[in-house]
């Protein structure tokens, strides 16, 4: 293709891009957009909710129990000394009964607890899901800034690739370069056109992804314009100490182990008897047929105590304590086990953490030299002291080294967002 159909075909590819982003973003911006409109946040808000209209007084309180009932019978009476008569009862009754639990071995309140913790750790899901949400964003947030700049590096190696071959398709005018130098340079000119391109796609895609974490609609509305910063170094002490007390995944595992108790202290509580008040008013009135205003009524308040224990179940107390103290235990065996885990994990991304670090520092260099190179390279090649597949080499080495500096620099951030993470740090 010629170098004006070339331009004008990357200009209409990056105009989708350009014409929706309306507005530069920050990532703070982009992480607030998605902790207020991403779905799965809400659903979980909601079950926080639901936790916490549970937590009720409901289980220290009497309740009260209104009755009300009215029923005619009505009956064909026939004998030998008189006529069939249809007889009818009419019968009305009402009542309202109390009945308080006064002592249930401290079942009630181990309820009341129990609901407590799990409001508490439908809170805790609640921050480990805005965690995970905020690295997701994090995540495509730096990822469009590093394909953003390999754009940029792939429009430079596109521009010096166009130069090349404007300046082959001179000299093999004057005859000063074969055919086979002129089609080399084409190649080259294709390759990079092919991989802006193809760069230009892995650019729009990053922006869906993150479009679709923001929750903000099916159109690019906003753009990036942003750098990749490493936070000073951090110390693998502190951030062990930090993990074992603000890690979210651990502190769930402590409210687990908090609930199995308290579900052993709801078994234990079936060892005690059960004491409970009532009182009540009933209201009862019959009227009969045989008299005119015949009819019977009664009505009265009553109260009283009421005792249950569970003398014998057949061992059922017994199976059930012995269940939910291995319960309890494999809460706590499970606690142990996240926590291991993670502080293997914490370890693990702590060294990929500095390595990433080193090899970016190592990179960093690596791409300065490569553009000290590249200027040297073009100077000789428009000099014609330097072929074209040497220019081509160095332009290569170039774009490789600002590649490899990149990712270095990706991953250096996603390890140190990592070790945040885990050391419950995010969110702060």
């Amino acid at each position: 293709m010629s170098n004006r159909r070339l331009s004008y075909l990357i200009m209409i590819l990056l105009m989708p891009l350009a014409a929706g982003a309306q507005t530069t973003i920050t990532l703070d911006e982009a992480i607030m957009v998605a902790l207020e409109n991403n779905y799965s946040l809400k659903i979980s808000r909601n079950d926080e909710a639901i936790a916490e209209n549970n937590v009720t007084i409901a289980p220290f309180l009497p309740t009260v129990t209104g009755t009300g009932r009215q029923s005619q019978t009505s009956n064909n009476v026939v004998s030998s000394s008189s006529e069939a008569e249809r007889s009818r009862t009419n019968l009305y009754t009402a009542g309202v009964a109390v009945n308080w639990k006064l002592f249930d071995g401290l079942g009630m309140f181990t309820a009341y607890s129990r609901q407590q913790e799990l409001l508490a750790m439908s809170s805790q899901r609640v921050r480990i899901n805005v965690e995970n949400l905020v690295m997701r964003v994090c995540s495509e947030y730096y990822n469009i800034i590093v394909q953003q700049n390999r754009m940029e590096s792939a429009l430079i190696s596109l521009s010096l690739s166009k130069s090349r071959y404007e300046n082959a398709e001179e000299k093999y005018m004057l005859g000063v370069i074969s055919g086979l130098d002129l089609q080399q340079a084409k190649i080259d000119l294709n390759a990079d056109s092919s991989a802006v391109l193809s760069q230009q796609e892995t650019v729009i895609s990053a922006y869906i992804r993150l479009t679709n974490l923001l929750s903000t609609g099916h159109e690019i509305n906003f753009n990036i314009r942003d750098s990749i910063i490493l936070a000073p170094d951090m110390d693998i002490d502190s951030l062990r100490a930090s993990t074992l007390k603000y890690n979210n995944q651990l502190l769930l595992a402590r409210q687990g182990e908090r609930l199995s108790d308290y579900d052993l202290a709801a078994v234990r509580a079936l060892r005690y008897p059960t004491l409970s008040f009532g009182t009540g008013y009933n209201y009862s009135r019959s009227e009969y047929p045989w008299s005119a205003g015949s009819f019977s009524q009664t009505n009265g308040l009553n109260w009283g105590f009421n005792m249950s224990w569970n003398i014998f179940s057949g061992f059922e107390t017994n199976r059930k304590m012995a269940n939910a103290k291995l319960e309890a235990e494999n809460s706590k065996l499970a606690y142990l086990d996240i926590e291991y885990e993670i502080m293997g994990e914490l370890d693990l991304l702590y060294n990929t953490y500095l390595n990433n670090i080193t090899v970016t520092n190592f990179e960093t260099e690596s791409a300065e030299l490569a553009r000290a190179s590249l200027e040297i390279a073009m100077e000789r090649y428009r000099l014609g002291s330097l072929s074209g597949l040497e220019f081509r080499e160095y332009q290569n080495n170039y774009l490789n080294a600002i590649n490899r500096r990149l990712t270095a620099l990706y991953q250096a951030k996603i390890s140190e967002i990592g070790l945040r993470l885990l050391a419950g740090e995010l969110t702060e």
